[in-house]
């Protein structure tokens, strides 16, 4: 697998958001299991550094290649500093899909695995059933990070929701995260603590009509 070097990413100065094609997926997944190694989320999953350094690529690309048909990935070009995966209004995954991926999941980090089923669990109970646009994961690369990528990232897909008068919902997995969101439109619904871990916080955003 080739993906950008974090050089090549680090000296890259005219970046745009744009869908992520199917080249692009390795570095999209590799850009994903960077940022979220020192995610909340994560760190409680996976306790173990080492551990998670193994297997959160693998993970992501199971994510990018499973969501790659729904065409809601978005990079940042000509290299991958940021992305997102998001979920269009319908296309939420059937109960199938997500057993489907969750037990590749559980089977990678068998050691783990309750935890993560728990809390899929708990967020499938909060999530809501009006049709909406659903973020599923979003991350920035370290050194890019604090530049405006992910407003860039969000605001690709929340000016369409707007137009289109489309709710958006998500999980914040920590307290930077929630405030970028808040700013973006989100609202705070609730909070999901997690067993013996952080919070998610569920987020949702009513479209915002034109003036």
């Amino acid at each position: 697998m080739t993906v950008p070097s974090s050089r090549a990413i680090e000296h890259a100065t005219d970046l745009h958001v744009q869908k992520a094609t199917a080249q692009d997926l390795p570095a999209l997944a590799e850009t994903l299991a960077t940022a979220f190694q020192t995610d909340p989320f994560m760190s409680w999953w996976i306790p173990d550094p080492e551990r998670r350094r193994m297997l959160l690529p693998t993970c992501f690309e199971v994510v990018v290649d499973v969501h790659h048909p729904l065409d809601e990935l978005y990079t940042t070009g000509p290299v991958a500093a940021a992305g997102a995966v998001w979920v269009p209004p319908g296309d939420q995954p059937t109960a199938e899909q997500a057993e489907e991926v969750i037990g590749w999941f559980a089977d990678a980090a068998q050691e783990t695995a309750p935890r993560l089923l728990s809390a899929m669990e708990l967020m499938n109970e909060n999530h809501p059933d009006q049709p909406h646009a659903y973020l599923f994961l979003m991350a920035t690369r370290p050194h890019w990070q604090g530049r405006g990528l992910g407003s860039a990232l969000l605001r690709e897909v929340l000016d369409r929701c707007d137009r289109e008068g489309t709710p958006a919902y998500l999980e914040a997995t920590s307290p930077e995260n929630r405030r970028l969101y808040l700013r973006h439109g989100f609202v705070v619904t609730g909070e999901i603590g997690l067993p013996d871990g952080p919070s998610l916080w569920p987020m949702w955003r009513e479209p915002t009509p034109a003036k």
